[in-house]
């Protein structure tokens, strides 16, 4: 046998072998320490679609509600926000008026915490997280974070069931910066994610900024270069 022949076929071998593992052991633990959340969730949808996911029966409410406002009633200073800044605006004021629903005034007392989200999020047009880094809450905190996880993963399923994006963020004040679905929501929809302004002369914007997303359909204002993935 020619050993030049034995050389060139075992050497390409061993190239394709050791690039092989050096991708598998480098590049995609590095892909999926900086991207990780965004290839799952689009993972998901890409699967989802492929699936055929169909809407179930029974979730097709009736909306009551222009918007489902979700917050953390234990922290004081979102708490005072919602009800002397987002409610007098949106509710009291304005050429529309907004009908809203909140936890500690509209969900229907004897229901489970589970059920009254869930016609929350399904009896409304949009859902609204009013998301802030700092909290004063010491007791409540973990049950009130997993209602927040429990709404995000409702609004992703009406995503999946009813083709309809419904998501506004409200960020107060600094949010995470390395928040994977805040940067994800960013590059998707960008008009979506409002950031209250400190400067008293910049929130009338702020305000017709949010009334336009809660009048506005999310899928219209998704970037072009990343929708066709989503929708």
């Amino acid at each position: 046998m020619d050993q030049r022949s034995c050389q060139d076929i075992y050497g390409g071998l061993a190239f394709l072998t050791s690039f092989f593992l050096a991708v598998v052991f480098i590049v995609l633990p590095l892909l999926k320490h900086l991207y990780g959340w965004d290839l799952w969730y689009i993972l998901q949808v890409l699967w989802a679609g492929h699936k055929g996911y169909s809407q179930l029966s029974g979730s097709n409410f009736h909306k009551h509600y222009d918007a489902f406002v979700l917050f953390d009633i234990q922290n004081k200073a979102v708490r005072d926000w919602v009800y002397n800044e987002l409610i007098v605006h949106l509710e009291n004021s304005g050429h529309k008026r907004f009908c809203l629903c909140l936890e500690e005034r509209d969900w229907i007392p004897g229901l489970s915490c589970i059920e009254n989200l869930h016609n929350a999020v399904y009896s409304s047009m949009k859902t609204v997280f009013v998301l802030s880094s700092g909290g004063n809450s010491t007791n409540g905190g973990q049950t009130v974070n997993g209602v927040i996880r429990q709404a995000f993963f409702m609004v992703q399923q009406r995503l999946l069931d009813e083709k309809m994006d419904v998501a506004v963020l409200v960020l107060l004040g600094e949010m995470f910066p390395k928040l994977k679905y805040l940067q994800l929501r960013k590059r998707l929809c960008k008009k979506s994610v409002l950031s209250w302004p400190r400067n008293p002369r910049a929130q009338p914007l702020f305000w017709n900024r949010m009334r336009m997303a809660l009048s506005s359909d999310n899928l219209k204002f998704y970037d072009n270069n990343m929708s066709e993935s989503f929708i």
